[in-house]
């Protein structure tokens, strides 16, 4: 068992710090449209769709989605976020685990959000995308890259100091990581801390996340029933095996 992230409490600072201050990745949204419009994709499912990053900028380019989150307050940030601009998307509150909603062109789980997930229960979720998708469906998720943590590269990863203004408040965030080899893990311990000269607060956080490397995923996928993927760095950049921070598996049913 994993110890997971409070997302409830973090929401309403979620944008600022995982996202730099902005409501979605412009980037990787254009590299999933152009997938997506390649493989004629008309509607799709959004797993753990968080504050809405790429559910809205997915629904901006015309795109049928449902968003689903297993967090509801991250949900209420996205729908408020796409009731603002006045874009039809359907926002489920369910574990991805099992969540069902019927069938769709293409699903997609970002931001690491597998690495929530013991190895077992990943595996199950890759079965239920499986079953989600139409033939030929398109399924696109990322994750760290164990492979490449091994080396240099996880000290990109080791330590973060971040402070911001954020609606009247001034936030504070540190976070530290260390890897576990043996278990292929992360360990997150941050400490958030914010006040607007009235209200003082703060959260305290040590959880865990499961990190693979690309043939362990291959044969999860395969195991699933995926006939073909393709791998990919962030937004889309090649992957190289030892010097990718992350992977981004685009897979076919």
């Amino acid at each position: 068992m994993l110890r997971q992230p409070d997302y409830t409490t973090f929401a309403k600072f979620y944008d600022y710090f995982e996202l730099e201050g902005t409501t979605e990745t412009e980037e990787l949204n254009t590299f999933l449209t152009e997938i997506f419009k390649k493989n004629k994709v008309k509607n799709l499912l959004d797993f753990a769709c968080g504050t809405g990053a790429q559910s809205i900028g997915l629904a901006r380019n015309g795109f049928d989605v449902t968003a689903s989150d297993l967090d509801e307050a991250m949900l209420k940030i996205a729908s408020k976020k796409a009731k603002k601009e006045k874009l039809k998307i359907t926002f489920k509150q369910g574990n991805m685990k099992s969540a069902k909603y019927g069938t769709f062109d293409a699903a997609i789980c970002i931001f690491n959000a597998i690495g929530h997930l013991t190895r077992l229960d990943c595996s199950k979720f890759f079965q239920n995308v499986y079953k989600s998708l139409n033939n030929g469906g398109v399924f696109v998720f990322d994750i760290l890259n164990f492979t490449a943590l091994k080396t240099d590269v996880f000290e990109l990863y080791k330590h973060t100091d971040e402070e911001a203004e954020i609606d009247g408040w001034l936030v504070k965030r540190v976070r530290d990581c260390s890897l576990n080899r043996r278990l292929q893990q992360i360990t997150i311990k941050s400490y958030t801390a914010w006040n607007n000269n009235i209200h003082f607060d703060s959260l305290i956080e040590n959880w865990q996340m499961q990190i693979y490397k690309k043939d362990e995923l291959e044969e999860m996928l395969e195991y699933a029933g995926f006939s073909k993927q393709e791998f990919f760095d962030q937004n889309g950049a090649p992957f190289k095996e030892n010097s990718s921070g992350s992977i981004m598996a685009v897979c076919y049913k």
